[in-house]
């Protein structure tokens, strides 16, 4: 058990004075209670160095947990949230909604044309793609509640907790609209790039699972893409 620095420190202290008080009040011998506050001053000087060393020690285990975890569900290119963080997000701000009548928002977003960009222009150019469109989605994450995503490749998603239809339809208009003005310097060359997005809006009323939320949000999506790509598709439910 480690005790922080300064209750431990106070603690032994008292302990120390009391110890001293009780043996004068005993007449114990002047040179015997000088050895046994020696010994105690010692023994609690050895506790106390232990006790930081194992504050130091829980304190580094901390961030090292913090660090790994973070690591863990954080995209390294883009610094967005990962697939594992999604897949943890969604059931839980899911489950939140549900049980305090809240409508929730799914946005999936998809890189048009991006094996041609990879394969034509490189992948540094790719990667660079990416960024950009994780910039766009770290935008539309203003509130504490909005959470962004790289789930895949190029593949993106955003959940936005209490949404309503009109804001999460302008949401997904500013998405295609921001990538579509995209110029992307590609040796000299301008390279446009678009996205498609797919949309689910989950009212207040309604209890669907979040894998519900989350077919209907892919289902659009790939209505998006099959109606010519560069646009969105919304479903509420």
């Amino acid at each position: 058990m480690v005790l922080p620095i300064k209750p431990a420190a106070i603690v032994t202290v008292i302990i120390l004075c009391v110890f001293t008080t009780v043996n004068i009040h005993l007449n114990h011998p002047l040179n015997d209670l000088i050895f046994m506050l020696i010994i105690l001053i010692v023994v609690a000087s050895i506790c106390l160095i232990v006790n930081i060393t194992g504050q130091k020690t829980l304190y580094q285990n901390y961030l090292l947990i913090n660090r790994l975890y973070k690591e863990s569900t954080t995209d390294g290119l883009t610094k967005l949230n990962n697939r594992r963080s999604f897949q943890e997000q969604i059931v839980r701000l899911n489950a939140i909604a549900v049980r305090d009548d809240v409508a929730l928002g799914l946005i999936f977003i998809d890189a048009d044309y991006f094996k041609i960009i990879n394969d034509s222009c490189g992948h540094s150019m790719g990667d660079e793609v990416l960024k950009k469109l994780a910039s766009v989605i770290k935008d539309k994450c203003r509130r504490t509640e909005d959470i962004g995503f790289r789930i895949g490749g190029d593949e993106f998603a955003i959940i936005l907790y209490g949404v309503n239809r009109a804001k999460l339809e302008e949401t997904c208009l500013e998405i295609v609209k921001s990538v579509a003005n995209f110029n992307l310097n590609n040796n000299g060359k301008i390279l446009k790039t678009s996205v498609s997005v797919g949309a689910a809006l989950k009212t207040k009323s309604t209890k669907a699972s979040s894998d519900k939320l989350v077919k209907i949000a892919d289902e659009y999506l790939y209505k998006a893409k099959a109606n010519g790509k560069n646009k969105h598709c919304l479903k509420t439910i």
